[in-house]
Order: structure tokens, then C-alpha cells, then sequence
């Protein structure tokens, strides 16, 4: 059933409205507030009976903290200032009310009006020597978060969702953003820390299978704590348990030398070499 758009609040324009038969997320644009803002309203996703479905498995199989509009709403609440607390780059939270009529689950947020990292990876008039800089520093970022949220504990330090279009490219920062869903309390943090990792590097990878070596080479040379890195690359090619090795025994079976088990198997190749030439 197709579901109507809520009211265009006024100063606003519409920057995203995606979702099949009129469903998901809404996100408005405010350009003359000073600074610029987006409202992002969490809605249905498909329909009701998909995302009860989806729902029930995250939070039941899983291991994440739920689908409904309502927990995406807390949960990147959760994670925006539990990242900025932290001292790491995402996307800022404003507080002020919502618009006159607007009662569903929302977030303001500040405006980045910059490429994302898959955009400029992808970009074939860019230099490759200009982009390994930029992924050199990503493997840095994540290290640094990935060794915190072991440290803590905190598996909502990790991105659930890892791929280069989460994150915005600021200058030399890199700014992640869409931490709408995350991992319960108890998920095992190197579990978390491996499906990032892997997602990022096949990501990586999908960029620009041309100079996928140069590109993982870059990755693996930022990210400097390579003993939490060789336990994510065994995590993904030997743990998970049954799951884990459905998984595996799948990708074999299509024959793919782009899965992610693979592309971590390469990174790990790639660190055994650097290691031999010390």
C-alpha cells in the first residue's frame, strides 16, 4: 500500500524520499538555516508485515537491535553521540523541535553537502594517487574505533553496515554517517569488527577492480593495530559457526573471486607479505 509523503515542512526541500510503493525514509533539507540542517524521518520500510518479519529476525537472529522505524530513530541517536563522544568523525546531531505536525520518529542532523567516498574512489578522472591517501587515512579511523570499541566493549562503535558509501569525504576527514542500525549489547565486538572489515574491503574492491591491490595495500597500511586486523580477516574466513561456513561453502560454489570471504583472504596475503619484507 502506498504510504503518502508526510508534509513538506516550510523552509524545506526534499532530499531524499526513497522505499518501494511510497515507504522508507524522508530526508528534508533546510539550506538557509544557519548551518544547514536535514530532517531525517524514519518511516516503514515495505510493508508492515515485511518489517515485523525483519524486525523479529535482527533482533531474535541476528543479533541487532531492531528494524522498526521507532528503534533506527534510537539507535542512531545512540550512535551519533556515542561516536562523538568518542572523537570520531560522523555526522552531527542538532537539537530543536520538529516541524508544527511532524510526530514520527526523526533526527536533525547538520548538513554535509560533500561527495561520499565511493563517489570519488569510483571517479576515473581522479588520480589514483590522490585516493590511496584518502583510503590509507579510512584503515587509520577504523583502527582507532575498532581498537576502542574492543577496549569497550561497545559493539555500537562499529559500523553494522560497512561500505565506502557511508562515509562523507570533508577534506581530508572522513565523516560517516547512516548508523541507523547496530548491534545489541553482548554481540561479540570481533564478529562486528569482521563484518565492517570485510564489507569495507569488498567495497574497496567493487571500486575499482583495476587497482584493488593498491587500494587494499592502502587500507591495510592505515589501519595500524594488524593484530585485531588478522583476527578479523580468520573471523571471516574461518569463524561464524555453521553460518559462517554456509556462507563460505555458497561463495565457492558461485566461483566468485570478489566475495568477501576472498577479499579478506587477500588482505591477509597482502599483510603476510609486508611482513615478509621487514
Amino acid at each position: 500500500m502506498m504510504q503518502a509523503l508526510p508534509p513538506i515542512p516550510e523552509g524545506a526541500e526534499i532530499l531524499q524520499a526513497g522505499g518501494r510503493g511510497g515507504t522508507g525514509n524522508v530526508l528534508y533539507v533546510f539550506r538557509n538555516a544557519q548551518p544547514p540542517v536535514v530532517l531525517k524521518v524514519y518511516r516503514t520500510r515495505r510493508s508492515h508485515l515485511n518489517e515485523f518479519l525483519k524486525n523479529f529476525s535482527e533482533r531474535n537472529l541476528e543479533g541487532k537491535r531492531g528494524a522498526t522505524a521507532a528503534i533506527r530513530q534510537a539507535t542512531e541517536k545512540l550512535c551519533i553521540d556515542l561516536w562523538s563522544r568518542e572523537g570520531f568523525d560522523v555526522v552531527q546531531r542538532v537539537e530543536r523541535p520538529l516541524p508544527a505536525g511532524l510526530t514520527l520518529p526523526a533526527l536533525w542532523l547538520v548538513y554535509c553537502d560533500e561527495p561520499v567516498l565511493w563517489d570519488v574512489l569510483t571517479d576515473r578522472h581522479r588520480a589514483v594517487a590522490t585516493k590511496l591517501p584518502l583510503i590509507e587515512s579510512l584503515g587509520s579511523s577504523l583502527s582507532r574505533r575498532h581498537t576502542r570499541a574492543v577496549e569497550l566493549n561497545e559493539p555500537l562503535l562499529v559500523h553494522e553496515h560497512g561500505h565506502i558509501k557511508h562515509f562523507f569525504v570533508q577534506g581530508e576527514r572522513l565523516i560517516a554517517f547512516d548508523l541507523e542500525h547496530g548491534f545489541k549489547p553482548g554481540y561479540p565486538v570481533i564478529k562486528a569488527v569482521a563484518r565492517e572489515l570485510s564489507g569495507i574491503a569488498y567495497s574497496l574492491v567493487r571500486a575499482d577492480e583495476k587497482v584493488a591491490e593498491q587500494f587494499l595495500g592502502a587500507f591495510a597500511s592505515g589501519y595500524r593495530n594488524k593484530a585485531l586486523l588478522n583476527q578479523a580477516i580468520a573471523e571471516v574466513a574461518h569463524g561464524g559457526g555453521v553460518v559462517g561456513k554456509v556462507r563460505r561453502w555458497s561463495e565457492r560454489k558461485r566461483g566468485s573471486s570478489h566475495s568477501k570471504t576472498r577479499v579478506m583472504e587477500r588482505l591477509g596475503e597482502l599483510l603476510q607479505s609486508d611482513a615478509g619484507r621487514l
